[in-house]
């Protein structure tokens, strides 16, 4: 299993899609932290804090990264149909399942920490430490964006495991990225709205159920900053949604056979 592992890091580490996707996310976010500055350069000074501070409203983005991540490590079984040997190779699937999860889950949590600091190291760089009244002081954004973190991780790692998930549950790159953007990103929604529209107790438990969906926790995250309880309930909910996640991927892995995954590649047999 561990060896299993260091070939998947191995693999992403000589991939260039992996810094690639990383350089293009750093540019942007430089270019993000430099219109900070070009307005503080015409008297709209907005200081280190007030530019860190709008980090919490991009949770979101993290889910999305997931995507990237997940498309990242397991590219290349829709592409080659790599999957048929490493079978044949003689893992079992269930560690060829958790490796794949675990080399996703590292590559975000990377992506992360590099992403993070470099923003972060960007904007004590480009912005003023004090600013006008009625933004956050620098000590202030840095707990909010702590906190913020604090409770994105375990629901960042829930959206991790639905990635791996869907990659297998369906057939092909598109579908199995559509079905993983419902589960995530639509699915909380509908079930909300059902729940508004229906009258007495099931509306109100689809309402309570929407609101335990990784994405809405952490939107939610922004209002609560220091309530520990609700830090505790984003872990609950990110573990449930790792343990949920992982269980119906692997019944469905054990379930499919390997010419599923060489059917997603036109013109591959079976």
């Amino acid at each position: 299993m561990l060896n299993y592992i260091r070939a998947e890091i191995y693999k992403l580490l000589h991939r260039p899609y992996t810094y690639i996707t990383l350089g293009i996310m750093l540019v942007l976010e430089g270019l993000y932290a430099s219109m900070f500055a070009f307005h503080n350069s015409h008297s709209l000074v907005t200081p280190f804090g007030g530019a860190v501070a709008t980090l919490v409203e991009m949770g979101s983005i993290g889910f999305c990264i997931c995507l990237i991540t997940g498309d990242i490590v397991f590219a290349a079984q829709y592409k080659n149909s790599t999957l048929k040997n490493e079978v044949s190779f003689g893992l079992s699937r269930t560690q060829i399942y958790l490796g794949k999860l675990l080399a996703q889950t590292l590559l975000s949590l990377a992506y992360l920490v590099v992403m993070m600091a470099f923003f972060i190291g960007l904007c004590a760089v480009c912005l003023p430490m004090n600013g006008p009244a009625g933004f956050y002081s620098s000590q202030d954004a840095l707990i909010i964006v702590g906190y913020f973190l604090a409770a994105g991780i375990p629901l960042w790692i829930g959206g991790q495991a639905a990635v791996c998930m869907c990659q297998f549950l369906v057939n092909g790159e598109m579908a199995s990225s559509f079905l993983y953007v419902g589960v995530v990103f639509v699915l909380d929604t509908t079930l909300e709205v059902a729940g508004l529209l229906s009258q007495g107790w099931f509306g109100n438990v689809l309402v309570k159920i929407s609101g335990y969906f990784p994405n809405t926790m952490l939107n939610n995250a922004k209002s609560v900053v220091g309530d520990l309880v609700y830090l505790g309930q984003a872990w609950l909910v990110g573990a449930f949604w790792l343990a949920a996640c992982t269980a119906v991927g692997l019944y469905a892995f054990h379930k499919k056979e390997i010419k599923y995954w060489a059917s997603a590649r036109p013109g591959a047999t079976a």
